[in-house]
Formats: C-alpha cells, sequence, structure tokens
C-alpha cells in the first residue's frame, strides 16, 4: 500500500453508512488506518438520517446494497458521486431460523406455513426474496426499521421462527441459530461506496475506497460473513 500524505493535525477521513456492513468496514479503517498513516473515522447511522452529516464533513459514503444506493442517489441529488459508485463486496441472503430449525423451514414458500413467525426488516427490502405474495406475507409477526433493530429483536424475541436477511448478521449471533443460504446470483448482494461531492480531503477518500477493493480488505470482508 503506497504511504499517503499526512491527514492534517486533529482532522480524520470520515466514512459514513448503515449498521449492516459497519463491523467489517470499521475493521478496515483500522487497518488502513496503520497502514497509511491516515486517521479513519467510520461512522453508522440510518442512511436517510445521516444525510446532513454526509453533507457537512463525510468523504466517502458506502450503502449496504446497490438498491440502497440508487435509492439514496434519488432521494438526496448532489450529495454523492454518483458516477463514481463502486462496488465492494457481496453478502449473501438466506433465512435464519432457529436452533434444529423446529418449524421445519426449508425455502421461502415455507414461511407462509401456518403458525410461523417471521421478521421483517424493512431497510433490507427482502419481500422479493421471501417470495411473499401480492397481498403480503401473513406471517410477519414483527417490522423493523433498521438491521440492527432486527438483531437485537431476533435475540430478544425467542417467538420468532424466521428472518430473511444477511449472512453477515448470522455471523454475530452465535446463538444456534441455523442459516439457510438463497443459492445463486440472486441470493447476493453487494456493498457500494461513493466519494462526497466536496469532500474535505477527495484524494484520500478516492484512495481508501479504492484500496476498499483489494485482496487484503476482502479478507476482512470475509471473516465478517461477506463472499
Amino acid at each position: 500500500m503506497a504511504q499517503s500524505s499526512p491527514m492534517p493535525a486533529g482532522e480524520s477521513l470520515r466514512v459514513y453508512g448503515p449498521g449492516g456492513p459497519y463491523p467489517a468496514m470499521k475493521e478496515c479503517a483500522a487497518l488502513y488506518s496503520a497502514r497509511a498513516g491516515i486517521p479513519v473515522e467510520v461512522v453508522k447511522g440510518q442512511p436517510d438520517l445521516l444525510v446532513e452529516a454526509v453533507r457537512s464533513d463525510g468523504d466517502l459514503f458506502y450503502n449496504g446494497a446497490e438498491y440502497m444506493m440508487d435509492d439514496f442517489l434519488a432521494a438526496h441529488p448532489g450529495v454523492l458521486d454518483a458516477a463514481g459508485v463502486t462496488p465492494l463486496f457481496a453478502r449473501r441472503m438466506g433465512i435464519i431460523v432457529r436452533a434444529g430449525n423446529p418449524k421445519g423451514i426449508a425455502v421461502p414458500e415455507d414461511l407462509r406455513k401456518p403458525g410461523v413467525a417471521v421478521l421483517d426488516v424493512r431497510l433490507e427490502n427482502m419481500a422479493g426474496p421471501r417470495h411473499d405474495p401480492p397481498q403480503g406475507l401473513p406471517g410477519v409477526a414483527l417490522s423493523v426499521v433498521t438491521g440492527e433493530q432486527g438483531f437485537a429483536a431476533w435475540k430478544e424475541r425467542p417467538d420468532l421462527d424466521a428472518w430473511v436477511t444477511y449472512r453477515t448478521w448470522h455471523a454475530q449471533l452465535r446463538d444456534g441459530s441455523l442459516f439457510l443460504p438463497l443459492p445463486g446470483a440472486e441470493g447476493l448482494r453487494s456493498v457500494v461506496a461513493a466519494e462526497v461531492i466536496g469532500a474535505r480531503h477527495p484524494e484520500e477518500a478516492r484512495r481508501f475506497r479504492d484500496w476498499l477493493t483489494s485482496k487484503e480488505a476482502h479478507a476482512v470482508f470475509v471473516r465478517h460473513g461477506f463472499e
């Protein structure tokens, strides 16, 4: 890795994005900081609630999937460099079920069985992967906004039987639950990153973004459940 120029005293590269990829991004930031001598601070939050902070002092913004970045760009034009959106690494979607899979869930259609209580995370937009019928999935027992809220609910609500989400959340659970992956390319979504227009440190933002596509960064993401 090429050594970067020193950051002005008291400043850091500011990276914003949602909580799902945050553990991998934070570890990458620490590794890059040590190697390049550039302080990198990663700040997580719900994307739409981060807009003003990103405008104010953001250098780089990442999002949990391509569609999430498209939605952000459409809702907040002029904040990010849309031409420079860069795919990073993919995460597998699948069904998290309780230890031993007591409801016998194997495929998304099984989520429609009577008595199956499903957790829904609205920002994850899993209606398609769940194969929801036009009238909606009847078994949705709890609907929350963010993946972090879903993660907390899964741990606190043992009555929830299934959660269609990303392997990355399952990698953090360590509760004996099972992850049933959705196969093929349709079961993958990629985290993406883009520079902030008018970033304080545009050159360093580009360097960090480019490093995030490296084999070294990939190894970090794999440890956190990415592919």
